[in-house]
């Protein structure tokens, strides 16, 4: 399903719209604030994979993530099993 990120460029509120059409898009409104002039963004790709072949157990093999709030809008941390931050 097309689900959308916008960010309000008048109350900088972030906020995710289901749109079915190009035609939805003119009219986007922001969800706090009811401003008009609202801004479309970059959003990472949800990726649905099968089940694991790892003889690990479900919880050490399956990625978590944090999502923040941050001045370009919002940023997701993905944390994947047997990797470090380097």
């Amino acid at each position: 399903m097309p689900i959308y990120e916008f960010q309000c460029r008048s109350c900088g509120y972030v906020f995710e719209l289901l749109l079915m059409s190009k035609d939805e898009m003119e009219d986007v409104r922001c969800a706090k604030c009811s401003s008009p002039d609202v801004g479309k963004l970059m959003s990472a790709a949800n990726i649905a994979t099968g089940p694991s072949k790892s003889s690990a157990s479900p919880s050490a093999s399956t990625p978590s993530y944090t999502t923040n709030q941050c001045q370009s809008g919002s940023c997701t941390q993905i944390n994947l099993p047997g990797h470090t931050k380097g």
